[in-house]
């Protein structure tokens, strides 16, 4: 993944890590995030605009749309510019660039990336558009700042207490793509599954709009009564835990280790494999059921702390995962006050592990104006 992101706080480790860390924290605290809550609303609208233009009853990738809303979300709370379309630029530089790592992922002897193929000219290419275009934003707001709620307006006046230092643009340019590509993949594909799991349990869908009806009575969420959306919440969570966005996360072990007298030597790489873990028996009833009220506040008490973190957990929890959740509940409860969301039947539903745990072939629903 640094072949696309550099140096980005997902692929950064040590005093580098712990510094763009502590740097980029106070852009992600709770009342910097309500700043960009009419952002997150804007975008789904707009989105519902386009679907109330199609036919009733006309069947849509469910996925795919999550994916092109987050896309949009991401780079207008980011910097205030939408890269969602098929035609720009940037985004599509950013889907090559991914596809060559994901293609590297999964072929471990394919040829090295020096070597002057057309798979490897195409990916330097995109790569130099993609770093491009992102530093010509960073620096044109430099040069001209504006009075933006952005997450780039934040980050650009951040300073280390320490010795006063803000971040360069390169480092800005590292962080910008690993945060346009973090957050967009996870939380598209977390909402791709919450869809299909309500798709094949009806009557969780119901008890979901009736609270999303009771809480905000047709009018968009409010920063302040997100937080009653309980329910909704426990939804999210569950879909999580059946289907996190990833089968585990990998570290290594910096010291000799042992867990239940089993030695880990210093610098093996072992994974953390969170898919099998939120699944299982010793802590969790029926794993295998989809049963939102699991995340009831009582019964979220008696589970061991680490059962369950679809952020990571520790230093290294994902510095997005306030946004993401407060990004997530807002489209669930936006869409399913004005959209019937039906599961179309019989469909193959395959997961591709690539880098997240999203639907291979889609989730094909019908989509139907509420009335």
């Amino acid at each position: 993944m640094s072949l696309v992101q550099g140096q980005g706080l997902f692929t950064s480790e040590g005093e580098v890590w712990y510094r763009q860390r502590r740097l980029m924290q106070p852009a992600f605290h709770q009342k910097q995030l309500a700043k960009l809550h009419h952002i997150i609303i804007n975008c789904v609208e707009s989105l519902l605009g386009e679907w109330s233009e199609k036919l009733e009853g006309e069947i849509i990738d469910i996925a795919a749309e999550m994916s092109r809303l987050t896309l949009k979300i991401v780079s207008s709370t980011l910097f205030s510019v939408d890269i969602s379309g098929k035609t720009d630029k940037l985004g599509q530089s950013l889907r090559t660039a991914l596809e060559y790592a994901y293609f590297h992922m999964n072929n471990p002897l394919a040829l090295p990336v020096w070597i002057p193929t057309s798979r490897n000219l195409k990916f330097h290419q995109a790569k130099k558009t993609l770093d491009r275009l992102v530093l010509e934003i960073i620096q044109s707001r430099r040069q001209n700042p504006t009075a933006q709620n952005d997450l780039l307006s934040m980050l650009l006046v951040t300073q280390d207490e320490e010795t006063g230092i803000g971040m360069s643009d390169r480092q800005l340019q590292d962080e910008v793509i690993t945060l346009i590509n973090a957050g967009h993949e996870t939380t598209a594909t977390a909402l791709a599954w919450t869809w299909y799991l309500m798709g094949t349990h009806p009557d969780v869908m119901v008890k979901m709009h009736d609270e999303i009806q009771t809480v905000l009575n047709g009018n968009n969420p409010t920063v302040e009564n997100l937080s009653q959306l309980q329910y909704t919440r426990r939804v999210f969570d569950e879909s999580s835990r059946l289907c996190p966005i990833g089968l585990g996360m990998p570290r290594v072990a910096l010291e000799d280790d042992e867990i239940q007298s089993y030695f880990i030597p210093k610098g093996t790489i072992f994974n953390i494999a969170q898919y099998f873990i939120f699944r299982h028996p010793e802590f969790w009833d029926n794993p295998e059921q989809f049963d939102p009220d699991r995340f009831l506040p009582k019964k979220v008490k008696q589970r061991p702390k680490f059962t369950f973190f679809p952020f990571g957990a520790g230093q290294h929890i994902c510095i997005g995962k306030n946004l993401a959740l407060m990004e997530s509940i807002i489209i669930l409860a936006v869409i399913m006050q004005r959209f019937q969301i039906e599961l179309v039947p019989n469909q193959s539903i395959e997961i591709d592990p690539r880098f997240s745990l999203h639907p291979k072939h889609g989730i094909k629903v019908r989509v139907q104006k509420r009335h």
